[in-house]
C-alpha cells in the first residue's frame, strides 16, 4: 500500500502524476487512475506524440490509443481505458512531459515541452495497428 506520493505534474486536483515510494507512477486523470512503471512514461509520451487527427488508432504496446464515433478518444492500458477529448490529449502529453523531465528520464539534449498542437518534441516511433491486431 502506498503512503506517500511525490506530486510529479499536476494541472488540476483530477489530473495528477505522481510517483510513490515504491516507484510506481500514479497517473490519475479525472475518475481514473493509472498505476505505471516509470519505463512506460516515455513509450506513452511518444505514442501520443505521434497521434494526428486523422488516425483512428494508435499501439504501442502496453498502449492503445482509439477514436470513438462521437470524435473522443480512448487510451488503453492493459485492460484499463482512460476517456480523453483531443484537447484533453494534449494536456495529457504536457503534464507526461513534466512527469518525465522531472524524473531525469530524457537524454542530455535540451529539450522542450510539446505546444497545442503536439509536434514531437525528439524522434518518435509510432506503430500504427496492422489488420490482425484489432479486436
Amino acid at each position: 500500500m502506498c503512503r506517500k506520493l511525490t506530486i510529479l505534474a499536476r494541472d488540476s486536483a483530477n489530473r495528477i502524476i505522481a510517483q510513490c515510494e515504491h516507484g510506481t507512477i500514479h497517473l490519475y486523470w479525472a475518475r481514473a487512475a493509472l498505476f505505471l512503471h516509470p519505463a512506460e512514461l516515455l513509450p506513452l509520451l511518444a505514442l501520443i506524440q505521434c497521434w494526428k487527427p486523422d488516425f483512428d488508432e494508435a499501439r504501442s504496446e502496453p498502449f492503445y490509443i482509439v477514436r470513438q464515433l462521437d470524435g473522443s478518444l480512448q487510451i488503453w492500458y492493459h485492460e484499463i481505458g482512460v476517456h480523453l477529448s483531443q484537447s484533453d490529449l494534449y494536456d495529457l502529453a504536457a503534464l507526461l512531459w513534466h512527469a518525465a523531465a522531472r524524473l531525469k528520464l530524457f537524454g542530455p539534449e535540451p529539450l522542450t515541452p510539446p505546444s497545442h498542437p503536439l509536434e514531437a518534441s525528439r524522434p518518435v516511433n509510432c506503430v500504427l495497428p496492422r489488420p490482425e491486431w484489432r479486436n
